[in-house]
């Protein structure tokens, strides 16, 4: 059986995502772990900014109660405060989330590209680990599969809108025009990418990109017609600078209160713009408490999010009507797959008696015909067809409960005396 436990940004908050967030360098450290707890067979770790999943095959349920006990642990916090925001998954919800995730359609904002690349990433990971089982792989490779097709058939990836484009829809918002703005953006990954391609169709004045690598943060900033800084200089331009948008994956603060204090008394107390989307965060939330200092975070970015929804409710339609015929016809498939053996030994079980029993008429009978010991084959192959149809058919129909399915076989092989 397949088993999902995992909370994303409807049922956990920033500062309870970010205390799971697993960095892409521990990815796979944290994902051969959670392979390696007692009644895991497979397994495989998403963590992204708005949704940490951990996602086992397993012949156990109770390995449930281990995996919170792990999210737990790792997030340093009690089991009872943790499952508040837990959600678990078992069987086809598993297939039609992870579906829905990939194609975008359980992102903060419906359609984003990104995740599904994260999604791949993470699969990838464990592939290369070692961590995936057969269940688990045929999983990865539709779900791929699924996610190009939704983009293909429904076309609900074209011109996507992501998180970085709802940053910049809010700071249209907080001053109209960002023509003849300064945008300083700390990160040059892809996030901090998205941002700048948005900000410069936007003909800000300047932005400016400060990252670790400064080599990144020159070719960046080239591209679009910026300017790339050394990081220790943030603070002459947290005081020049209009708009400031984090998305680096430094595990601490990289702005503190002092720093924009300062920044809005050399400003003359003119407003600053920030906007957090890094999980963890970069900007410390004491900054919003300061007057002439605007802090957002990715939880904040939602309500710019839902009014981009009406833009793509009918293309999400169209995919989900989409996903719900995939997850059917995977479904069938697995269910279809795991009764393979019972149905042979069931054909070759009645096929034994058919032959042995025609051959006991045949010599009861005595001489016939070559087209007559012909008719009588086909009688006797047709009339264990009949008795074989329903018996297959309730088998590759089965529920997609494991318990269920295999109460059938166990039923079916009883009565027609299979080992």
């Amino acid at each position: 059986m397949i088993i999902l436990v995992g909370l994303n940004h409807r049922t956990a908050p920033v500062d309870v995502r970010e205390r799971l967030d697993v960095p892409d360098p521990q990815l796979a450290q944290r994902t051969a772990a959670l392979r390696g707890l007692a009644g895991v067979d497979g397994a495989t770790l998403l963590s992204t900014c708005n949704r940490v999943e951990a996602i086992v095959s397993t012949r156990d349920e109770d390995v449930i109660e281990t995996i919170v006990d792990w999210l737990a642990a790792s997030a340093a916090t009690t089991r009872t405060e943790l499952e508040k925001h837990l959600y678990i998954l078992r069987h086809g919800d598993v297939v039609k989330h992870l579906f829905r995730v990939a194609s975008g359609l359980d992102s903060m904002i419906v359609g984003e590209p990104q995740i599904g690349g994260q999604v791949k990433k993470a699969f990838l990971t464990a592939h290369e680990l070692g961590t995936l089982d057969s269940l688990l792989t045929q999983l990865y490779e539709q779900t791929l599969r699924v996610a190009k097709r939704v983009r293909t058939d429904t076309g609900i990836g074209e011109h996507a809108v992501s998180v970085p484009y709802a940053a910049v829809e809010l700071a249209k918002k907080i001053f109209g025009k960002l023509g003849g703005l300064q945008v300083l953006l700390l990160g040059a990954g892809d996030m901090g990418e998205l941002t700048a391609e948005h900000l410069h169709a936007q003909e800000v004045k300047q932005v400016f990109v400060a990252n670790r690598s400064f080599d990144r943060a020159l070719e960046l900033a080239q591209r679009f017609d910026g300017a790339a800084v050394q990081f220790d200089r943030i603070d002459e331009h947290l005081a020049s600078c209009d708009i400031v948008i984090a998305s680096t994956a430094a595990p601490h603060f990289l702005i503190e209160p002092q720093q924009v204090e300062r920044a809005l008394d050399s400003r003359k107390r003119r407003n600053l713009f920030l906007i957090d989307l890094a999980v963890p965060r970069n900007i410390n939330p004491g900054v919003g408490r300061i007057d002439g200092a605007y802090l957002y975070n990715v939880d904040d970015l939602q309500q710019v999010a839902d009014q981009n929804l009406g833009l793509r409710q009918q293309r999400a339609r169209e995919a989900e009507h989409l996903v719900l015929r995939e997850v059917e016809s995977f479904r069938k498939r697995l269910v279809a797959q795991d009764a393979v053996p019972t149905i042979l030994e069931l054909q070759q079980r009645l096929e034994a008696i058919r032959a042995t029993e025609l051959e006991k008429c045949l010599r009861r009978v005595g001489p016939m015909t070559a087209e007559q010991r012909e008719a009588i084959e086909l009688f006797s192959t047709q009339m264990v067809n009949k008795i074989l149809h329903y018996p297959i058919l309730q088998l590759k129909e089965a529920s997609e409960e494991p318990h269920e399915r295999e109460s059938l076989r166990r039923t079916i092989r009883k009565i027609f005396g299979l080992r």
